[in-house]
């Protein structure tokens, strides 16, 4: 699919909508919207709006609620088109710093504490790979996804906690995902491998000498917050970009 032309009052709805279902998890309501965001608008005309947005494919209707949610073609309009960027906070930055530059310490280490610096961050399962000869994946924050609500299913929540531990597999989706040397996300049904199809990924590589070595990817829910993430992970890799390429490691 391709995007349509939304309008500006379109954006600001989806906009809303995927805000408060990032916050909730809960299908949103015109009188929320109207409530919460846009006090200019009567419920009827936003109504009539997310009817559009509807049958272009960006919201969608669960069958027991009269509120809408995202789908995945909507938070890639939204990736792509009204994220608004968040940078790392002054504290994040300097536990980021404190926890990578460290003397005299085994890359091993470095890679285990960037994947639970970033999964007690974002309460997201972190992943770190290093694509060295003999390579490793370093996971931290797994129960993080069980406390989503969209993961209570036993079943379907198996089926990620599989994959987690299939290292090799993992390996091969962080690589894929690390192929250009810029922050990748993919959400949903845009995932290759059918046990994620209802997760987003967002994967950014780290270098030395302007050759990837190793990617970190984020696994949660598709109402994530990509903004956060993107930011904080982008910033993660330039740091142990940094350090590995300094070699001030064992």
């Amino acid at each position: 699919m391709t995007f349509s032309e939304l309008n500006e009052r379109k954006k600001k709805i989806l906009n809303a909508i995927i805000r408060d279902y990032q916050r909730t998890a809960e299908p949103v309501g015109s009188r929320t919207i109207t409530k919460t965001h846009l006090h200019d608008l009567s419920p009827a005309t936003i109504r009539n709006e997310m009817a559009d947005l509807e049958e272009e494919g960006y919201i969608e209707q669960p069958h027991t609620s009269a509120g809408r949610i995202p789908t995945d073609f909507g938070y890639r309009f939204y990736v792509d088109r009204l994220m608004r960027i968040i940078p790392p906070t002054l504290k994040e930055a300097r536990i980021v710093k404190e926890t990578l530059y460290q003397e005299n310490t085994a890359l091993d280490e470095i890679l285990h504490q960037t994947a639970k610096i970033l999964s007690h961050t974002l309460d997201y399962t972190a992943i770190v790979i290093n694509l060295g000869t003999h390579r490793k994946v370093f996971s931290s924050g797994t129960s993080n996804l069980l406390r989503q609500p969209e993961f209570q299913d036993i079943h379907h929540m198996q089926r990620i906690l599989e994959l987690i531990e299939e290292e090799e597999e993992l390996s091969e989706i962080i690589e894929s995902y690390c192929q250009s040397h810029e922050i990748t996300i993919k959400i949903g049904s845009e995932n290759k491998n059918r046990s994620i199809r209802e997760c987003s990924i967002v994967v950014s590589p780290f270098e030395t000498e302007n050759k990837i070595i190793g990617g970190i990817g984020l696994i949660g829910p598709t109402r994530m917050f990509y903004n956060k993430v993107a930011t904080l992970i982008d910033y993660v890799a330039r740091e142990l970009s940094t350090i590995l390429s300094q070699g001030n490691f064992l």
